[in-house]
C-alpha cells in the first residue's frame, strides 16, 4: 500500500525507486515503487475510491499489465458482464483485424457510430455494461452487480466539471470533491466495494476522463502563468504520485476496445506524463513500450502507446492551452465570479516546474530500444496494409518519427541520431499500391529529415545520413520513375478535399488532383538536388581532400548532369500532368503550385537559387540549369503571386513561420554580385521598374520601424543591400 503520515520534510521526488522483486504470496506484498512522504492534504477528500476498488489479494502498487495481473480478479468487466460479438471477435483475433468492432473501413460507405453521450443521467441500472448497445442482450451476472444510483454519480461529474471550468476548485465542498471518483459500487464475493474504471459504462469512463484531462489543463495553465489554485496543486500532486493507482486504470482501458475511450486515456497519459516529469514509474513506461512489439500486433494497444509517446514527444512548453482565454470572455455567472474572487491561489514559481525535457528525453531512450523492432513491424504493415487500423498505426507512427527529428521539438542531437537510420528502406516503399494518405505522410517525413531553409542551408557541415537520403531520392527519380508512380490523381467523379481526403464530385469541374501530395513530392526533389550541390561544394571547399579545381570541375559537372536530368524530369511530369502549356517556364510553375503554401513557396525558391548559385557558370551545363532556375524570374513570378505588396514581404520577415529572411538575404546578394544579369532578366518582361519600387518601398518601411525600436531583430545586413541596390537603381542606366 501506499505509506502516508511520513516526514513531511522528506519530498518524495528525493526517495529512490525500488524495483520490486516477485514474491510469491501477492497477499501479503506490501511493496511500493514510490514511497509518498507528504501529509495526507487534499487526499482525504479525493480519489480514495479508486484506490481502495482493488481486490484484497492484488498488490496495489504494482497493478500493471504484467503477468501478475492477467491473472483473473474477482471482478472484471470482461467476466461479470456478457460478452458481444464484438467482443468475442476482438478477443479472438490472434494477428487478424482485432479492430473489427470499433473501427469502419474507408471502402465503404457506412456511418461512424456517433459518439457516446458522457453526460447522460438516465441511463438504466445496467448501463455499465454499456459496451452492448442493445439492452435485450444484457445478462447481469448475480455474483457482480452495480448498486449505486446513476443520477448521483452523473451529477457529481457534472458539478466537479462546472468547477474545473471555472479553474478553480476552492469552493468544492468534501462530498462533491468526492463523487466524481466513487465509482459504482460493485456487490462482489468479498462484499461492497467500488468498481475498477473498466468496470464502469463507456459513457461515465468517458466523462471522468474529460474531467481529469481537464484538470491538467488547467493545472499546465496556471503553472506556466506562476499562480496556481492550491487545490489544483495538492490534487495534481497527488495524482503524479499515482497514490490512487489512477495510471495502471487507465492504461489498462486499452482493452475496452472503444475508440472513444482509447482516444481519452492516450490524451489522459500523456498530459499526466507532462505534469509529472520526473515522478515517472519505469513499469509505466515498460508497459507502454511493450504495446510496440507484441509477437501478435494489437492495433489498438499499438496505436495507444504510438499517441502517447507523440503527445509528449511534440509537447511545446510555451504553448498556449485550452483555457488561455480569460474567463471574463467566457459565459459568465456571479456563482463564477465568487469561485474566481475567493481562489486560494500560491505562488508556484519553480523554474523546473514547466521543464519537459526530462520526460522527452526519457521517452526518446526508452524509444531507441524499441526502434529496431518496431521500424519491422511499421515496414511489414506498410507492405500488408490490408485495414484502416493498419494504416492508423502507419500514420500514427510515421507522425512520431517527424516529430522525434524535428528541430522545432528541441530534441538533443545526440539522442535523435539513431532515428536518422532506415530512412531510405522506407523510400523504398513507395509504389503505386501504396494509399495516398501513406504517401502524404511519408513525403513528410522525408521533407522534414531534409529541413534545408530553416536548417541545412546554413551549415557547412551536412549530416551523412541526410545526404544519403538526398541521394536516394534522385536516383529514385532519375532511374526508377518514382514521380510516375505518385497517385496525386483520383478516379473520374471523385475529387480531392483538404480536410476530409478523397470524396465524391458533386460539381463536374472540381479538381481531381491532390495538389498537397504534389506540392510535397515537388518539394522534396528540389531539397534533394539543392543538398547534393551543397554537399559537393562542401566537399571541395574541405582542405582534408585535397581535391584540386580540376577535380572540383570534373565532379561538378558528373553532379550537374545528374541534376539537370532530375529536374528535366520534373519540369516534363508538372507540364504532362497539370494544366500549363509546354512552353510555360519552370519558374512559373513553381510558383503556381506553390502559391498557396507561403513556407513551401519560400523554400523552393531558396534551393532553386542555391542550385544556381552552387554551379559553376564555367560549368557545361550551367546555361540549361540557369535557364530553368534563373533566380531573378523565380523573384518576379513571386511578385505577382503577392501582388507587389512590399507590406507582405514585410509580414514575411517579420514573422518566424518562412524562411523569407535566409531568402532575401541571399537573393540581395546575387543582385548586388550579378547586377547585369538581374537587369537582363527583369527587362525580359518589362518588371524592372515594378520589382524595384517594391524592394525600395520594403526597405523604406524597415527603416521607419528601426528608428522606432519596432523591428523584432537586427534587420541591418539586409538594410545595407536594400541600400545597395536602391543606388545601383539609381545610377543605372536601363533605368
Amino acid at each position: 500500500m501506499v505509506l502516508r503520515h511520513r516526514n513531511i520534510n522528506n519530498m518524495a521526488s528525493e526517495q529512490p525507486l525500488k524495483k520490486k522483486l516477485k514474491i510469491e504470496d501477492v497477499e501479503t506484498s506490501d511493496e511500493t515503487d514510490f514511497i509518498d512522504t507528504r501529509s495526507d492534504g487534499i487526499s482525504s477528500l479525493s480519489l480514495t475510491s479508486l484506490h481502495s476498488s482493488l481486490p484484497v489479494n492484488v498488490n496495489e502498487a504494482d497493478v500493471t499489465l504484467n503477468d501478475i495481473n492477467h491473472e483473473k480478479l474477482p471482478c472484471r468487466t470482461n467476466e461479470c458482464s456478457v460478452e458481444t460479438n464484438e467482443r468475442v471477435q476482438s478477443s479472438h483475433s490472434a494477428n487478424g483485424n482485432i479492430f473489427e468492432c470499433s473501427y469502419i473501413s474507408n471502402n465503404c460507405n457506412v456511418l461512424i457510430e456517433p459518439a457516446p453521450d458522457i453526460i447522460a443521467s438516465n441511463c438504466p441500472q445496467y448501463s455499465n455494461y454499456s459496451v452492448i448497445n442493445d439492452p435485450a442482450r444484457v445478462v447481469p451476472v448475480p455474483d457482480c452487480l452495480p448498486i449505486q444510483n446513476f443520477e448521483e454519480i452523473d451529477s457529481g461529474l457534472d458539478e466537479f466539471q462546472s468547477f474545473l471550468v471555472k479553474q478553480c476548485l476552492c469552493g468544492i465542498s468534501d462530498e462533491l470533491f468526492r463523487r466524481p471518483f466513487d465509482g459504482y459500487q460493485i456487490i462482489s464475493p468479498n462484499g461492497i466495494r467500488p468498481g475498477m474504471l473498466t468496470e464502469w459504462p463507456d459513457s461515465k469512463i468517458l466523462h471522468f476522463l474529460s474531467n481529469l484531462q481537464l484538470l491538467f489543463d488547467v493545472y499546465l495553465k496556471q503553472n506556466n502563468k506562476g499562480l496556481i489554485c492550491s487545490k489544483i496543486l495538492d490534487i495534481c500532486n497527488n495524482i503524479s504520485t499515482n497514490e490512487y493507482i489512477l495510471m495502471e486504470q487507465i492504461i489498462s482501458l486499452c482493452d475496452a476496445r472503444n475508440r472513444y475511450i482509447n482516444f481519452m486515456s492516450a490524451k489522459v497519459v500523456s498530459s499526466f506524463f507532462i505534469i509529472t516529469k520526473t515522478n515517472i514509474n519505469n513499469e509505466w513506461l515498460e508497459t507502454i513500450f511493450n504495446f510496440l512489439t507484441l509477437d501478435n500486433i494489437d492495433y489498438v494497444k499499438m496505436n495507444f502507446a504510438l499517441e502517447v509517446i507523440k503527445r509528449v514527444v511534440e509537447w511545446k512548453d510555451s504553448d498556449s492551452h485550452v483555457l488561455e482565454e480569460s474567463t471574463s470572455s467566457a459565459s459568465g455567472s456571479n456563482r463564477e465570479s465568487e469561485v474566481n474572487l475567493n481562489c486560494s491561489m500560491v505562488p508556484f514559481n519553480d523554474s523546473e516546474s514547466f521543464d519537459t525535457s526530462f520526460i522527452k528525453g526519457l521517452i526518446i531512450k526508452n524509444l531507441v530500444v524499441k526502434w529496431q523492432a518496431l521500424i519491422a513491424k511499421v515496414r511489414f504493415l506498410i507492405d500488408n496494409n490490408i485495414n484502416v487500423q493498419a494504416q492508423t498505426c502507419i500514420i500514427t507512427f510515421l507522425e512520431l518519427w517527424e516529430n522525434t527529428i524535428s528541430v522545432k521539438n528541441n530534441l538533443s542531437v545526440i539522442d535523435t541520431k539513431p532515428f536518422y537510420a532506415h530512412l531510405e528502406k522506407f523510400l523504398a516503399l513507395l509504389n503505386n499500391s501504396l494509399p495516398p494518405i501513406i504517401w502524404k505522410q511519408l513525403l513528410s517525413l522525408f521533407n522534414e529529415v531534409l529541413c534545408y531553409g530553416s536548417t541545412l542551408a546554413l551549415q557547412d557541415l551536412l549530416p551523412d545520413d541526410t545526404c544519403r537520403l538526398a541521394h536516394f531520392v534522385i536516383r529514385y527519380v532519375k532511374d526508377h520513375a518514382l514521380l510516375d508512380s505518385l497517385p496525386f490523381k483520383r478516379n473520374e467523379g471523385f475529387t480531392v478535399h483538404s480536410f476530409a481526403g478523397t470524396i465524391p464530385s458533386t460539381y463536374p469541374t472540381q479538381s481531381n488532383i491532390d495538389k498537397t501530395l504534389l506540392q510535397k513530392m515537388v518539394l522534396l526533389v528540389l531539397k534533394s538536388v539543392a543538398l547534393s550541390i551543397k554537399e559537393t561544394k562542401s566537399d571541395s571547399s574541405d582542405s582534408s581532400i585535397g581535391s584540386d579545381d580540376s577535380d572540383y570541375n570534373q565532379d561538378m559537372l558528373v553532379i550537374g548532369r545528374s541534376m539537370k536530368d532530375v529536374l528535366k524530369k520534373l519540369d516534363n511530369f508538372l507540364k504532362n500532368n497539370l494544366d500549363f502549356h509546354p512552353e510555360t517556364p519552370f519558374s512559373k510553375i513553381l510558383i503556381r503550385l506553390f502559391s498557396d503554401q507561403d513556407d513551401y513557396m519560400i523554400e523552393s525558391m531558396v534551393c532553386t537559387l542555391d542550385i544556381t548559385v552552387g554551379i559553376p557558370d564555367r560549368c557545361a551545363v550551367f546555361p540549361e540549369i540557369f535557364s530553368m532556375l534563373n533566380p531573378t524570374h523565380y523573384f518576379v513570378e513571386f511578385l505577382k503571386v503577392v501582388l507587389h505588396d512590399s507590406h507582405v514581404l514585410l509580414d514575411y520577415l517579420v514573422s518566424n513561420e518562412t524562411c523569407f529572411l535566409l531568402y532575401l538575404l541571399r537573393f540581395l546578394k546575387y543582385i548586388r554580385k550579378n547586377w547585369s544579369s538581374f537587369v537582363r532578366s527583369c527587362g525580359e518582361g518589362n518588371e524592372f521598374d515594378a520589382t524595384m519600387n517594391v524592394l525600395i518601398s520594403l526597405s523604406e518601411q524597415i527603416e521607419r520601424l528601426v528608428v522606432r525600436g519596432l523591428f523584432p531583430y537586427n534587420i541591418d545586413p539586409v538594410l545595407r543591400l536594400l541600400k545597395v541596390c536602391s543606388n545601383l537603381y539609381e545610377g543605372n542606366e536601363y533605368s
